[in-house]
C-alpha cells in the first residue's frame, strides 16, 4: 500500500501554511494532482532565488534535490534564469507542479531533507 499523499493536496496545504505565517506563496502551474511532482522556488528577494525537486532517496524516503540556487546580487535576471530551469523540467515531466514562495525573512523550512547528490 502506497501511503504517498496527493500532491494536491501537500501544495495547497503548504499555500495555506505560508499565508498564515506571512509568506506569499503561490501555485505557478498544476500538474498531476495524484503523482505530480513538485519544484518549489524559494523567493528570498534579496538573498537571491533557491529552487529545489522533491524526490525520493534510494529507501523511498521523501527527500528534496537543490536544482538551482542564483545570488542576491541580480535579482531580475535571477527570476529569468530560475523560469529556464523550471521550463526545462516541464518540458521534460509536464505532470510536475511549481510552487513559489516569497521568503523575504528566511523562515521557511523545508519538510524533508535536501540530498546531496
Amino acid at each position: 500500500m502506497d501511503n504517498r499523499i496527493k500532491t494536491s493536496l501537500w501544495v495547497d496545504a503548504q499555500v495555506r501554511t505560508c499565508f498564515a505565517t506571512d509568506m506569499p506563496a503561490f501555485v505557478l502551474h498544476k500538474g498531476d494532482a495524484e503523482r505530480g511532482g513538485v519544484i518549489l522556488k524559494l523567493n528570498r528577494f534579496a538573498a537571491g532565488v533557491q529552487l529545489f525537486e522533491q524526490s525520493m532517496d534510494f529507501d523511498g524516503n521523501k527527500i528534496w534535490r537543490q536544482i538551482g540556487a542564483f545570488s542576491e546580487e541580480f535579482e531580475r535576471e535571477n527570476d529569468m534564469l530560475a523560469a529556464e530551469v523550471i521550463a526545462k523540467k516541464r518540458n521534460f515531466d509536464p505532470d510536475i507542479w511549481v510552487l513559489e514562495i516569497e521568503d523575504m525573512k528566511s523562515l521557511y523550512e523545508l519538510d524533508a531533507p535536501i540530498s546531496e547528490f
